[in-house]
């Protein structure tokens, strides 16, 4: 056995091996089955070339050279095809790169294997041999064979140009790095060659071993591409499906918010539905008691300054016991009054008739949801408000009571000791802004990516459900708008909703 020839076996056994693992193992995938036909195609090509290097003769030099030229063109065929594959231009055909389409580029490639096949069978002029050949090597290419070579450094060229268009277009940083590594061995394939033909004779056994190892370390490095971008791509997958889950498991708890709400809405609407009827009976019967006290007492005037002659203005006793019970009279008026203006407020707030969107005076909403909520300010707490002068806005009113209430809460939360929260509204590039300042500890930077996820309290103490501002979230993409936080730790936090106006 010739030792020079060593690399070349072992180059066709590395190739075999690699075609039969890519195969065996991920042959559904298209760039795995092109893959294996290639290194296989450089497997056969290997083993010919050995085969002739021990066991062909002087006498079968043109059989050997044929047979071997028609094989190794099986190679860059294979080769074609790879990186056609893997850089998409195979579905992209009518592309142009260095001036020829793709497809021209293919035909034009697999014409000349055709073409090959035919001038090697029937004619001499691909190999051009001595009459009298002293060993197998001792001949030289013919004229075809210079225009294969040249076809052959053109497609080396255009190819690595079909790369670095693929790597310049993607985004994806596991392709990125295939096209990283298979480059990388092609250009080394190519070095190897280029120095094999420089250094030793172009028929020498040792020039093709080098150039054979070259091909073998090429099919290495397309396969550590292969499995580094396969291992990519699942990795990627895996964060895609992680990702996936994440979102999905926000969608479910944002539902289990929104359900959770509409629970508590619809308990409240009950509630208030319930004191609205049970309060309507005795502030009727306060009305009418007060009705029957105001006529009562007029009457009892009467009847003393009529039946009995008697002057109630100058007598002091019933001057005083008719203005005690004229007092009486409108204390239970206005109490009256009052409570039927809670009862209003609590049907207003909760708006058990108006869930649907409606045109409303969003400034009255607003002061309504205050009014709701000036039982719940902390001592020392103010609230300022800075109205404009606003249209008529189409909303829920309901949602908007909920986020006012929900933001003046958390704004309420914040402040320790004394301070203040300012209500904003303004129309502005054909947005309504309604915002809420509050002058207290602010939220730390780490809360902020998380504050509006369903369960999320940034407060220490276990204070609700820490659903609110997930409420708010949700009720701002009703609206098609958004909620955007100003904070600084220490000097307070500022909450818009930002909607479009139509």
């Amino acid at each position: 056995m010739d030792l020079l020839a060593i690399p070349v076996l072992i180059s066709g056994i590395l190739t075999g091996l690699l075609s039969i693992i890519t195969w065996l193992f991920r042959r559904r995938e298209r760039i795995n089955r092109v893959f294996s036909f290639f290194t296989a195609a450089m497997a056969i090509d290997s083993f010919a070339y050995f085969s002739w290097f021990q066991f062909g003769t002087v006498e079968l030099v043109h059989t050997w050279s044929r047979i071997i030229f028609v094989v190794g063109f099986l190679v860059p065929i294979g080769l074609i095809l790879f990186f056609f594959a893997f850089t998409g231009y195979d579905k992209r055909m009518d592309e142009k790169v260095l001036g020829i389409k793709v497809r021209h580029f293919a035909w034009f490639y697999f014409s000349l294997f055709g073409a090959s096949i035919l001038i090697s069978i029937f004619t001499d002029w691909l190999i051009a041999i001595p009459e009298n050949p002293q060993n197998i090597w001792d001949h030289t290419s013919g004229p075809f064979t210079y225009v294969v070579f040249i076809s052959f450094a053109y497609t080396s060229v255009y190819m690595l140009t079909l790369a670095y268009r693929a790597y310049r277009d993607s985004d994806n940083r596991p392709d990125k790095r295939f096209i990283q590594l298979v480059s990388l061995g092609t250009v080394v394939w190519i070095l190897l060659g280029l120095s094999s033909s420089m250094i030793t004779p172009a028929s020498s056994i040792l020039g093709m071993s080098i150039t054979y190892f070259g091909s073998s370390v090429m099919a290495v490095f397309y396969f550590i591409a292969i499995v580094n971008y396969q291992s990519d791509k699942v990795h990627e997958l895996n964060v895609g499906l992680e990702r996936k889950v994440e979102e999905r498991t926000r969608h479910l708890e944002e539902t289990r918010a929104q359900l959770v709400q509409s629970e508590k809405m619809a308990a409240l609407g009950h509630l208030v539905a319930g004191v609205a009827h049970e309060m309507n009976t005795p502030v009727g019967a306060v009305y009418s008691t007060h009705s029957t006290l105001t006529a009562a007492t007029s009457k009892l005037r009467k009847t003393l300054e009529e039946d009995h002659a008697i002057n109630v203005d100058e007598s002091k006793n019933l001057a005083k016991v008719l203005k005690v019970l004229g007092s009486v009279s409108n204390v239970i008026r206005t109490s009256g009054e009052r409570i039927t203006g809670i009862v209003k407020r609590l049907k207003t707030f909760a708006q058990l008739d108006e869930a649907d969107v409606q045109t409303v005076d969003f400034n009255a909403t607003i002061e309504n949801t205050l009014e709701m909520f000036s039982f719940h300010l902390k001592p020392g707490v103010t609230v300022r408000t800075e109205f404009a002068e606003l249209p008529p806005i189409t909303c829920y009113p309901a949602q908007i009571n909920q986020l006012g209430f929900q933001l003046l809460a958390n704004a309420n939360m914040a402040i320790d000791g004394e301070g203040e929260i300012v209500l904003r509204t303004e129309l502005r590039d054909g947005e309504l802004r309604f915002s809420v300042q509050d002058s207290g500890r602010g939220i730390q930077p780490e809360h902020l990516p998380r504050l509006f996820d369903p369960g999320f309290t940034a407060w220490t103490l276990n204070v609700g459900t820490g659903l609110g501002l997930a409420i708010c979230y949700q009720i701002a993409q009703e609206h098609k708008g958004r909620i955007d936080v100003q904070t600084e730790v220490g000097k307070g936090s500022t909450f818009t909703l930002i909607f479009p106006v139509y």
